[in-house]
């Protein structure tokens, strides 16, 4: 049960690097969605050579679609979703805000998953001590990221406009949880976490070039970047990363529940992102890490013994 909590936190580091990364990749195609699009691709080109790698067929039977509920597609829709949601959070809401709210949506969805059983995802009741981790959790997550310190602007934060993407911002989160289970069940149908993951990039990968053709963004920048990447090779390294967390988090829901899965990976990305940060790695500026935080992510790692082991 410990090696299966570390891998989690592993996948959870690796979104925190896929994020840098990524962030590096938009600078040079100008624009977000191309990057992701961009990255999706990877991932699912990725994802095929490892599921035809290891043997496993790229077809489904159409048994499989018809005998099943509806909602084992959506795992890709809903990773897009909660990808777009954060691209619009990001200007009305600030970086801090946009990082929080959506990691809390995906904590409290997967709790309310593990203690219900939706998605066809292993059945977890809540117990005392799994609620106070969570509450710890929480509020480790909220020191960890500065989200309590006082802006400088005062004013900001508390226009009532900015409510509704708030409520959005903890919606997409909540999303990116039911994905997890979403793809965990897909994984246990299709006999194969792997092939389950790259159904969900495949679906992903297309949504994405739809909404890139849509917009009519240019894709001569991509050159920019095939010509930086010759020296910067780890920009190519997002989509890896993020097929990396889907495959993982398909094959360990069904076998630790999604709510482990989610919290453990948070804390992981967390943690990563603070070491990123601090060192300025893969492109990021550097920003001293301060005492404040560092005892955020430990009340975290505190309340993430509490769900996960008790």
């Amino acid at each position: 049960m410990v090696i299966l909590a570390l891998i989690p936190l592993l996948i959870g580091s690796g979104l925190a690097v896929q994020t840098a990364v990524n962030s590096q990749l938009r600078r040079y195609v100008q624009s977000p969605y191309l990057a992701s699009a961009v990255s999706f691709a990877i991932g699912t080109v990725f994802l095929t050579l490892l599921t035809v790698g290891t043997g496993t067929s790229l077809a489904i039977r159409w048994s499989v679609v018809v005998n099943n509920p509806w909602w084992i597609w959506l795992g890709g829709l809903l990773g897009v979703v909660g990808l777009t949601v954060n691209l619009l959070l990001f200007p009305r809401l600030g970086s801090i805000q946009t990082a929080v709210l959506p990691i809390f949506g995906q904590i409290v969805m997967g709790v309310l998953i593990d203690q219900f059983g939706w998605l066809n995802s292993p059945r977890l009741p809540l117990t005392g001590v799994k609620v106070g981790g969570l509450l710890l959790v929480t509020a480790g997550m909220f020191v960890a990221t500065g989200v309590l310190k006082r802006r400088s602007d005062p004013s900001r934060g508390t226009r009532p406009q900015q409510w509704p993407w708030r409520v959005l911002g903890i919606v997409a989160g909540s999303m990116v949880a039911a994905q997890a289970a979403i793809n965990g069940h897909l994984g246990a149908i299709l006999n194969s976490p792997i092939h389950a993951a790259t159904v969900s990039f495949t679906i992903g990968t297309a949504l994405l070039v739809l909404l890139v053709c849509g917009r009519h963004i240019p894709l001569r920048p991509l050159m920019a970047a095939v010509r930086a990447g010759r020296q910067r090779w780890w920009i190519w390294l997002g989509g890896l990363l993020g097929a990396a967390y889907v495959f993982g988090s398909a094959w360990l829901v069904p076998r630790i529940g999604t709510g482990q899965v989610v919290v453990i990976a948070l804390f992981g990305q967390l943690f990563f992102s603070a070491v990123i940060e601090q060192f300025g790695w893969l492109g990021a500026p550097a920003e001293r890490v301060g005492w404040g935080r560092l005892s955020g992510l430990l009340i975290m790692f505190v309340g993430v013994i509490g769900v996960h082991f008790f």
